[in-house]
């Protein structure tokens, strides 16, 4: 086995990268977004690229080799939304993690491949395929993250009439922000709704209606509400009419939302938005930059349509 890595040298790294790129495309169709899909592999192919690239060190060879890995990042990407597997947003969002990873890999089996001078290849693709299926027990045991997003906006309107717009039909205004207009989901408008003497709102979002159940109604002061149905996260940029991309269910969830009306004068009035969510989508501290970015962006969204509509009337 040792005298064919050796002889065989690029048939065994290509084959394992074979291996890898196969495993990877498993994780995503079955919803196995982890440490090994975003890092262990890109890192796994990274190094592939480095172990076996033996060039004397310039700034032109180091651009060419950054090239070839930003056009494999594309190539992957083409690959997964022509099948269908994954919409263009989720992409974009990963790749600069992604191209991080396979940066690493690069660097760490280039430095390898140099030191290896009597190309202990079988070595290496034992390290590498051993690496991926650890990566993979280490996400199994990977618990969901839970985070509250908290956003504060000023409005120079009394505390009575904020409450009475909570308390009506908000149309919320049209957002500016890119990622709202490609398909993530913000809220269009919602209204206070009485069922029975019970209290809820339904809220109409650019993707799916949403019907919030109030848990807690502190006249003057504050509302907060779980939801009853989870809302679709997004709608993917894709050339097919629909995907059901597996991260659109159950990785994102909201344990409840709260708007908290804080008085500081007569005319003056502090609101207080909040969400506290989980996300099981590893790396964990990466997706928690993105959707605590997001929610925070969707807030002042609201806050500010708020803001808009009570100093006006």
């Amino acid at each position: 086995m040792k005298n064919f890595f050796k002889q065989y040298l690029y048939l065994s790294l290509f084959l394992a990268v074979v291996l890898i790129v196969g495993v990877w495309f498993f994780l995503v169709a079955q919803g196995e977004y982890g440490v090994t899909l975003f890092f262990t592999i890109p890192v796994s192919i990274g190094f592939v690229i480095g172990y076996v690239k033996n060039f004397r060190i310039g700034l032109a060879n180091i651009l060419k080799t950054i090239f070839k890995i930003v056009l494999g990042l594309v190539i992957f990407s083409v690959i997964l939304i022509a099948a269908g597997t994954e919409g263009a947003i989720c992409i974009i969002m990963a790749i600069p993690f992604i191209g991080f990873a396979m940066l690493v890999g690069f660097t760490i089996g280039f430095i390898i491949g140099v030191l290896d001078e009597k190309r202990h290849t079988g070595s290496v693709i034992v390290f590498i395929l051993f690496i991926n299926p650890a990566s993979y027990i280490f996400d199994t045991y990977t618990k969901p993250i839970e985070e509250t997003v908290t956003t504060e906006m000023i409005v120079n309107s009394s505390n009575e009439k904020v409450w009475k717009l909570l308390n009506t039909q908000i149309n919320f205004n049209t957002p500016d922000f890119i990622l709202f207009e490609k398909g993530v989901s913000y809220p269009k408008n919602i209204k206070l709704m009485n069922k029975n003497g019970k209290l809820g709102y339904s809220c109409q979002t650019n993707n799916d209606e949403l019907q919030l159940n109030i848990d807690e109604f502190i006249e003057n002061k504050k509302v907060k509400f779980s939801l009853e149905n989870q809302t679709v996260p997004m709608k993917e940029i894709t050339p097919y009419e629909d995907i059901d991309a597996k991260h659109l269910h159950d990785y994102f969830i909201v344990n409840y939302g709260e708007i908290t009306l804080d008085k500081l004068s007569e005319n003056k009035t502090k609101i207080i938005a909040k969400t506290k969510y989980s996300y099981k989508i590893a790396p964990t501290w990466y997706w928690k930059k993105w959707s605590g970015y997001i929610i925070d962006k969707m807030q002042n969204h609201v806050l500010q349509s708020i803001k808009t509509q009570s100093e006006n009337e």
